[in-house]
C-alpha cells in the first residue's frame, strides 16, 4: 500500500498544544518564551494515519511528523525510513526559501510539496461559491490580497484575474509586486493596483484574501467596507473572533478539505472530524494518483495545476469545505 508523510511545524501555541496534548497542562507564557526554542529541544513526533479511503474505496496510509524547522531534514529522513513516497510540508514558509526546499528533495531523494496549489484552489472555490449563493456579481467586484507575493497569494491573484473587475495586490516588496502585476496583466487586461499599505488596500475591496499565516490580521476590522467578504487561510481564532464583531462581514475559513470518509489522524489538529488542511489533502491526492513529483513547491507554480488538483480531488471524492456555501 502506498504511503505519504506530512511534516508539520505548529505555528501557534494552540496548535502546539493540539499536537502535543501533554503541554495543555502548562500556561501559555511558559511555552511562549520563546515557542521555537521550547519546541526545538523536543524530538520529532510521529503518528500514523491509517486507511485513508477514496470514494472508490482505494486505501493509502501515511504519517504525521511534527518537528521544528531546524529538524525538517530529520523529519524527512524519518519519512523516508517509514516508506513514504511523497512528503507534504506545512508551517515552514517563513523558515525556508526555494533553494532550501529543493535541497530537501535533493538530499532525501523524495518528492516534496507545500500544498499551495490545492490551498489556492480552495480560496478560489470559496469565493466562487459564496458569491454565487449570495447573488454577488464577481465581474463587478474589487479584490484585495494581502501578502500577494507569496505563492498562495500570487496564485489567487492570477486565477481570480479572470473573474473580478480589479485587484489590489499588497506587499512591502515592490519589485516582486511589479513582477506579479506584469504576470496578471499578461493573463487579463484588468485594473491592477500595487499597494504597500494594507489598510488602504482593503478600504474599497468587496473581497479580501488574507494569505498571511500570522495569528493576527494586519488590517483593522474598521478598515473593511460594508458587506465585504474576507477569506482567511491562517485558521486563527483571533482573526475569527475579531471579524465576527462586524455582523455585516462574511468570514470564510479557507484551505480546508472534507475527506470522503472520516479518518483517525492520531493527532488532534483542532479541526472538525473528517476535515483536513488542503496541503495535507494535496499530499494524499498525489499518493492516490501515484503522482510522486514535487507538485507545488516554490514560487513558480503553473496555474494549470489548480485545475488539475481540483480534478484529481473530485475523482477521489475530496471536497473543498465551505460551510457558508455547501455543495448542493
Amino acid at each position: 500500500m502506498k504511503s505519504f508523510a506530512f511534516i508539520v511545524n505548529p505555528a501557534t501555541i494552540k496548535q502546539l498544544k493540539d499536537f502535543r496534548p501533554a503541554l495543555r497542562l502548562l500556561p501559555d507564557f511558559v511555552i511562549s518564551s520563546p515557542l521555537k526554542n521550547f519546541f526545538s529541544c523536543k524530538s520529532c513526533k510521529v503518528s500514523p494515519i491509517k486507511k485513508v479511503q477514496s470514494i472508490q474505496k482505494k486505501e493509502i496510509n501515511g504519517f504525521f511528523i511534527v518537528c521544528p524547522p531546524e529538524k525538517i531534514l530529520d523529519g524527512g529522513h524519518i519519512a523516508k525510513r517509514l516508506g513514504a513516497k511523497v512528503i507534504g510540508l506545512n508551517g515552514y514558509a517563513s523558515y525556508i526559501v526555494d533553494k532550501d526546499q529543493n535541497a530537501i528533495t535533493r538530499e532525501l531523494n523524495i518528492p516534496v510539496t507545500n500544498g499551495n496549489a490545492f490551498t489556492a484552489w480552495s480560496v478560489f472555490e470559496a469565493i466562487y461559491r459564496v458569491t454565487k449563493i449570495n447573488n454577488i456579481e464577481l465581474k463587478k467586484s474589487n479584490l484585495a490580497i494581502s501578502e500577494a507575493t507569496n505563492p498562495i497569494g500570487s496564485l489567487c491573484a492570477k486565477k481570480l484575474s479572470d473573474y473580478v473587475s480589479s485587484i489590489t495586490i499588497v506587499s512591502d516588496q515592490r519589485d516582486r509586486l511589479l513582477e506579479l502585476k506584469e504576470k496578471i496583466l499578461d493573463l487579463n487586461h484588468i485594473e491592477v493596483i500595487m499597494e504597500n499599505d494594507v489598510h488602504r488596500a482593503v478600504e474599497n475591496a468587496d473581497i479580501v484574501i488574507n494569505t498571511n499565516n500570522s495569528p493576527e490580521i494586519e488590517f483593522e476590522i474598521e478598515d473593511l467596507k460594508p458587506n465585504a467578504i474576507v477569506c482567511d487561510i491562517s485558521l486563527s481564532d483571533n482573526i475569527f473572533k475579531k471579524l465576527k464583531l462586524r455582523k455585516d462581514i462574511t468570514f470564510i475559513r479557507c484551505g480546508l478539505v472534507k475527506l470522503p470518509y472520516p479518518v483517525k489522524l492520531g493527532i488532534n489538529t483542532g479541526l472538525p472530524k473528517g476535515i483536513i488542511l488542503a496541503s495535507l489533502a494535496e499530499t494524499m491526492l498525489l499518493t492516490f494518483e501515484e503522482k510522486f513529483v514535487s507538485y507545488s513547491l516554490g514560487d513558480n507554480i503553473n496555474l494549470d495545476k489548480l485545475e488539475e488538483i481540483a480534478d484529481i480531488a473530485a475523482r477521489y471524492g475530496f471536497e473543498v469545505w465551505i460551510p457558508e456555501a455547501p455543495v448542493m
